[in-house]
């Protein structure tokens, strides 16, 4: 921004020179109003860094208007690059717009919206090659998305300056058309519109490339940013707890990511090019309804009649069109929860779909999936009926734009006082006019849709934020012990609304050993093996575990990731990381081998391994990966007893160093462990995990 401004600071202090030593100069206000903008320039250094492109670019755009339009008052340049050069407010208006935008950085919603868009703005990681799409203009995905968010500004001038010239070719076709001048309508056709029309198709295919590039660059990079977020330090596991309405995660990060990304490009940029048309165009229609006559008076003259009329025709359409759209905002942010909520109970439904079968329990899904639908449809209806009474109303505001400038140009022209060729130059002027200010009516059911993207996108970012926080200051955050054990003391696990479950007091659990925890459903078992993994927050106390040692926990029911049968028998490790001969053996020690053809195939492994099957193969994924710790919580409660007692001799067998915390209420566990613990019922619904109390002596010894 320094440069900008000083190159602005040059522009005005030349100007100013020049008007001083009595020669030609820019109008007064174009120095004066670069002063204000070497000010923004300077200001903005503090702001948004998506906002900073945009007031850069308007910098930029002082500098080169201002700096020709000087140039050609002191008759350096040309005839014809003079007669190509937009009037001198240009400069200062881009100086308004700067301000506009400044100003903006502070509006509350516009903030949340740049709390989201800036991070990539900002982001400092290498730059990203997707073959030919512009890695070469910058060292890191931040100044490439800034460079390529500044080159679609650029392109947007430039087709403003386009229909600038198109409007002036409408004059001049026209008139000669009244003339009946053959030549020199053809001349217009071929020597002027056909190079127009050729540059305006250039332009917007690369506009299409350029915007395109940038999307999937800013997508991909937020994608990853958000999705590593959530997934970081069990965030995703904490969020729950937070009281944060962010229900539906996956449709936040694919779905909520790409419209928030389509909608932010398409609104700022689609608004700073009306920005840019309005003011063009306002100067073109000022200029033409100078002397316009007033409708079904006999000649009373308004200067600039045509301006004040299209003004106060597109600020009662956009109050109207607010006050009729105004509920679709809510309507849109409910919508996209109850289709995630429907769409996630197909999915569950899928996942769960023998258990379904076997209890016939269809009638029930249906009633189930009837109800989530119903809620789809009922918003949708309120929806519908929303938008036929917006469209009801925009499209009949559409249909009087079209004829309402002709309306009102048609007595002067009747006059005499234009030709029929600035007759029809003022209607389309007054059409792009009009198109500018009624932004904001086109675009109010993408500006609700947007809006509730964006509040989608904040709260799921607050949830994270929170979750964080709570991962950061909790009692239960796990801390570095001696390598040989695990402790805890003072240890009071809690429910999430601080209700105490469960203790533990100078507990010790040395390396090497096998150790079962026994004690009844709900009181606190597997909270205690969450603790100790460091995902569970709630409550006190000190966990120290073995240092620079892994652990590995297999629950009840294991995770099988969506993919081939490799990718779930690997899982937590990423692809690639175990040769194929030890992935075998892996499912050879665990009894699985007639699965090993089959390691390359993606199917719903989740659907098509049993229940005991599943928990063998989170057996497999611990020989694969020998951690120094392994907490199976009920982790073989799916197999028999022999399939039991096999898998804990493989363990024994194959990771013989390990230790190993087991959780299970069948009598048989016991001969595999060299120690229990027990969680002793201490009253008041809370328990003690400690070493069992002694057997009562039979009655009579």
């Amino acid at each position: 921004m320094i440069p900008l401004a000083i190159l602005t600071a040059i522009v005005s202090v030349a100007s100013l020179a020049a008007g001083a030593a009595g020669l030609p100069a820019l109008p007064i206000y174009v120095p004066l109003t670069g002063f204000v903008l070497v000010a923004i320039l300077l200001a903005s250094r503090r702001v948004s860094p998506y906002l900073r492109i945009f007031i850069g670019m308007y910098g930029f755009g002082y500098i080169l208007l201002g700096g020709l339009g000087l140039l050609a008052a002191l008759g350096a340049l040309p005839g014809w690059a003079t007669d190509l050069l937009p009037p001198a407010f240009s400069a200062s208006a881009a100086v308004v717009f700067a301000a506009i935008v400044y100003g903006a950085s502070f509006v509350p919603v516009i903030r949340l919206i740049t709390a989201i868009a800036d991070p990539f703005f900002e982001a400092r990681t290498p730059a990203t090659a997707f073959g030919r799409l512009f890695s070469w203009i910058g060292p890191s995905e931040g100044a490439v998305g800034a460079r390529l968010v500044a080159l679609l500004i650029a392109i947007n001038f430039f087709q403003v300056a386009m229909q600038i010239r198109l409007n002036v070719w409408y004059r001049d076709l026209f008139n000669a058309l009244q003339e009946k001048n053959a030549a020199a309508f053809w001349q217009q056709i071929l020597f002027v519109f056909a190079p127009l029309a050729a540059i305006w198709i250039s332009v917007a295919v690369y506009e299409i490339y350029v915007d395109n590039s940038l999307h999937i660059r800013w997508r991909t990079w937020l994608t990853r940013r958000m999705a590593g977020r959530w997934l970081a330090d069990g965030t995703h596991y904490r969020i729950p707890f937070t009281g944060q309405a962010a229900d539906n995660p996956d449709q936040r990060i694919q779905a909520d990511i790409r419209s928030f990304i389509d909608q932010t490009m398409t609104l700022s940029i689609r608004l700073l090019s009306q920005a840019a048309t309005l003011v063009s165009f306002v100067i073109i229609l000022w200029g033409l309804s100078r002397d316009f006559v007033i409708p079904g008076t006999d000649g009373t003259i308004v200067p600039g009649l045509l301006v004040w009329l299209v003004i106060a025709y597109a600020v009662v359409g956009t109050w109207l069109t607010h006050l009729i759209g105004r509920p679709l905002i809510g309507l849109d942010f409910r919508q996209e929860k109850v289709e995630a909520d429907f769409r996630f109970s197909l999915a569950r439904l899928r996942e769960y779909g023998e258990q379904v079968a076997l209890l016939r329990g269809e009638k029930a899904e249906i009633s189930r999936l009837d109800q989530s639908f119903g809620a789809v449809v009922a918003n949708f209806l309120q929806i519908l009926s929303r938008r036929m009474k917006l469209t009801t109303f925009t499209a009949g505001y559409s249909q009087l734009s079209v004829i309402f400038p002709y309306v009102l140009a048609a007595p002067s022209y009747f006059l005499g006082k234009i030709t029929l060729g600035q007759f029809q130059q003022t209607a389309s002027a007054f059409s792009r006019v009009e198109g500018a200010l009624s932004f904001f009516i086109s675009a109010y059911t993408t500006i609700a849709a947007y809006k509730a993207n964006i509040d989608r996108l904040t709260t799921f970012n607050a949830a994270m934020s929170d979750a964080e926080r709570l991962g950061a200051t909790t009692g239960l955050r796990p801390t570095d012990g001696p390598a040989g054990s695990l402790s805890v003391d003072d240890l009071r696990l809690a429910l999430p609304d601080g209700r105490v479950i469960a203790g533990a007091d100078d507990l010790v659990l040395k390396g090497g050993e096998s150790v079962l925890i026994a004690g009844p459903s709900g009181s606190g078992k597997s909270t205690f093996l969450r603790a100790v993994s460091g995902i569970w927050p709630f409550g006190s106390g000190r966990i120290r575990v073995p240092s620079g040692q892994s652990m590995m926990l297999l629950p009840q029911k294991p995770y099988i990731p969506s993919g081939t049968l490799r990718s779930a028998v690997t899982y937590p490790a990423v692809p690639g990381t175990y040769d194929n001969a030890a992935v075998r053996d892996a499912l050879a020690a665990v009894r699985l081998d007639h699965l090993a053809e089959s390691l390359d195939l993606d199917e719903p492994w989740a659907q098509r391994l049993s229940g005991g099957e599943q928990q063998r193969l989170a057996f497999a994924r611990a020989l694969l990966a020998k951690p120094d710790w392994i907490f199976l919580d009920e982790a073989t409660a799916s197999m028999d007893e022999d399939l039991e007692a096999a898998m804990y001799r493989v363990l024994a067998e194959r990771l013989p160093a390990a230790t190993v915390v087991s959780i299970g209420h069948r009598s048989t566990l016991r001969a595999m462990h060299d120690r229990q613990l027990a969680m002793r019922d201490g009253g008041d619904r809370t328990f003690t995990l400690g070493d069992p109390r002694p057997e009562p002596a039979p009655a009579g010894r």
